[in-house]
């Protein structure tokens, strides 16, 4: 489920701080992101607002790279039940 969340910074290193302070929630959303995009049909998968006035999406060319991201982010958490969504989603997307 997604976790709406708004990312808010002025440079690039706050930038990088809220996204690794938001990591959970981030792999979280690419997860159920792409599982919603993929079906409804959407060639792009909502993840964050950025700044209240725009938002990080993910295109569907690069839907199994981020997968591979979330999968390593996951298996450093120790979170093998996501690890094993993640797995479902890429074989899911492979055979579409």
């Amino acid at each position: 489920m997604h976790k709406v969340i708004n990312i808010t910074y002025e440079t690039e290193t706050e930038f990088m701080q809220q996204l690794e302070e938001h990591a959970d929630t981030i792999h979280n959303n690419t997860l159920y992101g792409i599982d919603e995009a993929f079906n409804t049909d959407d060639d792009n998968a909502f993840i964050a607002f950025l700044n209240d006035d725009s938002v990080m999406a993910i295109p569907k060319e690069e839907w199994l790279d981020n997968l591979d991201h979330t999968l390593n982010y996951f298996i450093s958490t120790e979170e093998y039940e996501k690890c094993l969504e993640v797995n479902e989603l890429k074989n899911k997307l492979s055979n579409s």
